[in-house]
């Protein structure tokens, strides 16, 4: 998901996710704690983010060198989002089913295990589809139409509550607080 896409589902300005993004690109571990619940996900993956290159050109290297609590709660949040944004099609059509299966672990991990069970089931839907086409538009929309994936969609939907995994991830990411944030 780029940066724009963040806007679709999300009550922000753009001014405001801007100025937060800057902020957290040089969280601090001792800052962690006094995060809000709320906060605490567009905190630790604006961390994340703020190593990216600014055209985002690195960001399969920087996430493949992330650790695993970071990667967990990266994994889950961008496919939470882009869920909620298209359904598991756009998933599928922007990331990679490995990407995808450490965001169903990431929901695992932080204890969101009926999400994590929906995303299991976009992964053996996936599996079982034939995957041709490339990148385009007209890829996307045709994807988009396919209706293989309403069950796991309707399934994510239910399990998903944006609280509660905040909720979550602030317990874990205070648990795992060594890998995220600078010293």
């Amino acid at each position: 998901m780029g940066r724009l896409d963040y806007f679709a589902g999300n009550g922000q300005s753009a001014d405001i996710f801007m100025e937060n993004q800057k902020r957290y690109a040089a969280l601090k571990k001792e800052e962690l704690e006094g995060i809000p619940e709320g906060e605490i996900v567009s905190a630790v993956t604006g961390w994340i983010e703020g190593k990216f290159a600014e055209d985002w050109s690195d960001m399969c290297e920087k996430i493949n060198s992330l650790p695993t609590p970071c990667l967990n709660v990266y994994c889950a949040d961008y496919t939470a989002k882009e869920v909620l944004g298209g359904g598991f099609a756009q998933v599928f059509f922007n990331t990679s089913p490995d990407f995808v299966s450490a965001a169903a672990d990431g929901f695992r991990a932080v204890g969101c295990e009926k999400t994590a069970s929906a995303v299991d089931k976009a992964l053996e839907i996936h599996k079982g589809l034939d995957k041709k086409g490339g990148r385009s538009l007209e890829d996307f929309l045709s994807l988009a139409e396919n209706s293989d994936y309403a069950e796991a969609d309707r399934d994510f939907l239910d399990a998903y509550d944006e609280k509660r995994f905040a909720s979550l991830v602030y317990k874990y990411v205070i648990h795992y607080k060594k890998y995220f944030g600078e010293e």
